[in-house]
């Protein structure tokens, strides 16, 4: 098995996966999609002016001189509600208006006095509100366009939409947008011994962590999957579930397991029959080594991972990952550099990917123990993974840190 280095097989992926075209999608439905352009907004926010609070609405000017020795009373004339134009007159000077939270402020209204610092008094059966000192123009005024003006570009091309995204493009009038939404991915397991989660196990025999942990994976990541099953060591089989994944709409096909070169490794055999373009077999990476990455209908992205849960892991955040990220056009993933909490010794000649925790004070990196391919624990336990060249690394030493 000829090994590539880590960088080598991402510059391989990225350059073997095509770019997904772009789809008009409401903004509704745009989560975890990614935008192919800039947008631009209708709407300025806030879209006119408008009360921040529940109070009486006045004319700054209007208060000019006023002190505790000498107030000045204004008339509350009329009563201004959300969603609707003053009940009154349009406002002039020399009244108040009561005022709800987000109520429109018309011309020449320009401050909001709070509810509960507002001197209300009756004065010959009418109703005034008294000031003790001037009122301050602009104050509780949410101005219209303050955060953005109509017109205002949006450029969150290269990036994932997420809740906040969806509610400012809602909040600017943008109902649609082109965008890419992540590729479906066929995800398939092997192993004549493996058995399903709760099965009893005769000797020999585990259970399938991964197609339960694969799955879960991609529904953190709202990635849709196409088609998923489970395999036994045969190649014409295997063949045939990546030929239905394909069909079934995924856009990526991941299998995990028989990917090393043993007997019963049959992933190669698998591949040869559906005469997909085998680019590369065996990167420098722990865990993962074994790794395969080939081409179907020269354009379907095929991984081959190994079976160990550790290693499925790797190979699915570390090389699926950016094959799904080129896919949808995102921008390239940029780690945290934070430092080691301790000294650690990595074999040479590989890229190390380890699952670690972060210190909620510090930030510093401490590994996960054990960290095992075969055995699934390290992957509750950490809350990131961490990249490393090998050798000696001391403590305080910065590292990458990747999310899971």
């Amino acid at each position: 098995m000829d090994l590539i280095s880590w960088a080598e097989a991402i510059a391989a992926i990225t350059g073997g996966c095509r770019r997904a075209s772009p789809q008009r999608l409401p903004v509704g439905e745009a989560l975890g999609a990614v935008p192919a352009d800039v947008m631009t907004g209708r709407i300025a926010s806030p879209a006119f002016n408008n009360a921040a609070m529940d109070g009486f609405a006045v004319r700054a000017e209007d208060t000019a001189g006023a002190s505790r020795s000498s107030p000045v009373e204004l008339p509350v004339v009329g009563e201004m509600k959300v969603g609707a134009y003053p009940e009154a007159a349009p406002p002039g000077s020399g009244a108040a208006f009561q005022v709800a939270t987000g109520a429109l402020m018309p011309p020449p209204l320009d401050a909001v006095v709070p509810l509960e610092k507002a001197e209300r008094i009756e004065r010959r059966g009418a109703a005034m509100l008294r000031f003790p000192k001037p009122a301050e123009a602009g104050r509780n005024l949410r101005v219209m366009g303050e955060e953005y003006p109509a017109g205002a570009a949006f450029d969150f091309t290269g990036t994932r939409l997420h809740a906040g995204h969806v509610a400012l493009l809602s909040a600017a009038g943008i109902s649609e947008l082109r965008a890419r939404k992540p590729p479906p991915l066929g995800l398939l397991t092997t192993g004549d011994e493996v058995r399903l989660p709760g099965d009893a196990l005769a000797p020999g025999e585990i259970t399938n962590v991964n197609a339960a942990w694969m799955a879960a994976w991609c529904a953190e990541r709202r990635i849709p999957v196409a088609h998923a099953k489970h395999l036994g060591d045969d190649p014409r089989d295997l063949a045939r579930a990546f030929q239905d994944a394909r069909e079934s709409g995924a856009r990526i096909l991941v299998s995990s397991g028989s990917a090393s070169a043993g007997r019963r490794d049959v992933l190669r055999q698998a591949l040869k029959e559906l005469d997909a373009r085998i680019v590369f077999h065996g990167v420098a990476m722990r865990p993962g080594k074994p790794a395969l990455f080939a081409v179907l209908d020269n354009e379907v992205p095929v991984f081959g991972l190994p079976g160990n849960p550790l290693a499925t892991a790797a190979g699915m955040r570390f090389l699926v990952w950016p094959a799904i990220r080129a896919i949808a056009a995102m921008e390239a993933e940029k780690p945290r550099r934070k430092p080691l909490a301790e000294a650690c010794d990595l074999r040479e000649g590989y890229t190390h990917f380890l699952l670690a925790r972060r210190s909620a004070e510090t930030g510093a990196l401490t590994l996960v123990r054990p960290q095992r391919p075969g055995q699934a624990g390290a992957l509750a336990a950490a809350d990131c993974w961490l990249r490393l060249a090998g050798g000696r690394h001391e403590a305080n030493t910065l590292a990458d840190s990747y999310s899971p």
